[in-house]
């Protein structure tokens, strides 16, 4: 029986990134009692759902006495070793006095010792030149993380049944047309969202998703908006761009009558939703770079979703990715914000990606307007990377 003996930690991917690797027969943690209490019946469900694991063993030691840690570690691999087990030391996110202990005990069982390096999914073996190896003795494999498995593995689950049909890509022809709309975006990021909002206020079409609207209706509507989008010209402007990528059809804005038809319900959506566009051309540009990539993820907290409305606690992130082991938390913002908003943009974007990432997450802010220094330096301070 293959025996990987580790230390448990705070990281849900260093505690099993050995057995996504080779094929474990048992795992024998060592940890201390608050870290064992939370983790490990994620840690156990998650190696014998995905791993293959037969057995998981956690016992608990002192952080503060390395001889009483050294008792209990010598005793417990006595015992593996005694039941006929091939034993590997993992080191992997070891801290505090249980890796001096398994540095300690290496020598005197002459066990083999390794770690990995999660975000370059690299094996380090830490005893060269020794008669047993990890990456020899044993049967490699891989277990491939996705999305679902990375979110499950830190206690959690997405819920699928929240998702918006819209925030996937899996049409070539829609892929293109957020292309062109984001350029039409980006051209009048000013009057982008002001404009969405016109649109769902004013512009409500039939089922065969045609508008039809009296000249002067649409002139009293602007009037009466108190957005930046006042004239008829930025308007037709921005209907005139749409209409020349394809977007909107049979476009008619002369001899008293406003008219238009949006291509397909896809379409109306996103123009309908400011902030969509912008969400599905980050998640667009992601996507080249990822190995799993979703938009519009609701992530629920405690892991159970639950029929009695409001008993769920869910955030939802606009971008999600997976690059290896290395998660990317994307918070997207088209409008101006304030300083309640931005600071409120980071906080939130930091405590998601902290629950649901970990240490080795990303955290990226992609923003359609300018912040100003202050802010940008408060999310360098907390690690987030702020695109436009």
């Amino acid at each position: 029986m293959v025996v990987n003996v580790g230390f448990l930690g705070n990281e849900p991917i260093e505690n099993v990134i050995t057995c996504m690797h080779f094929k474990i027969d048992r795992v024998v943690y060592f940890g201390h009692h608050d870290v064992v209490q939370r983790r490990k019946q994620c840690t156990e469900n998650f190696l014998k759902k995905y791993c293959d694991v037969q057995s998981v063993v956690f016992h608990e030691v002192s952080g503060y006495n390395l001889q009483s840690v050294l008792k209990t570690m010598r005793t417990e691999i006595q015992n593996e070793k005694g039941k006929g087990g091939k034993v590997y030391f993992d080191i992997t996110g070891g801290e505090g006095l249980i890796p001096v202990a398994f540095g300690m005990l290496s020598k005197e069982f002459e066990t083999p010792m390794h770690l990995f390096d999660v975000p370059e999914d690299k094996l380090v073996e830490l005893d060269e030149g020794a008669k047993a190896s990890i990456s020899r003795d044993l049967e490699a494999r891989k277990v491939e993380l996705d999305l679902d498995r990375y979110i499950e593995m830190k206690g959690g689950v997405i819920n699928w049944g929240l998702h918006k049909n819209i925030k996937e890509d899996s049409d070539d022809e829609f892929v293109d047309d957020v292309s062109k709309i984001w350029q039409v975006a980006k051209k009048y990021i000013d009057y982008w969202n002001p404009f969405s909002d016109f649109l769902r206020a004013n512009m409500v079409p039939d089922a065969g998703l045609q508008v039809d609207k009296s000249f002067q209706a649409v002139l009293d509507a602007l009037s009466a908006s108190k957005s930046k989008l006042k004239t008829i010209v930025s308007l037709n402007d921005i209907v005139d761009d749409l209409a020349a990528d394809g977007i909107l059809l049979d476009v008619e804005h002369a001899n008293g009558v406003y008219r238009f038809r949006f291509k397909n319900r896809s379409i109306k959506d996103c123009l309908w939703e400011g902030g969509s566009i912008f969400e599905l051309h980050t998640f667009q540009e992601q996507k080249k770079e990822s190995d799993d990539c979703r938009a519009g993820v609701h992530l629920d907290w405690d892991g159970v979703i639950h029929t009695i409305p409001g008993k769920d606690v869910l955030n939802e992130i606009d971008v999600l990715s997976l690059k290896g082991n290395v998660p990317t938390f994307i918070s997207c913002k088209s409008g101006k914000m304030d300083a309640n908003k931005t600071l409120h943009a980071l906080y939130e974007l930091d405590a998601v990606a902290r629950r649901f990432g970990g240490k080795y997450a990303k955290k990226v802010l992609v923003s359609a307007q300018d912040l100003v220094d202050v802010y940008l330096e408060r999310a360098d301070e907390m690690g987030i990377e702020v695109r436009k």
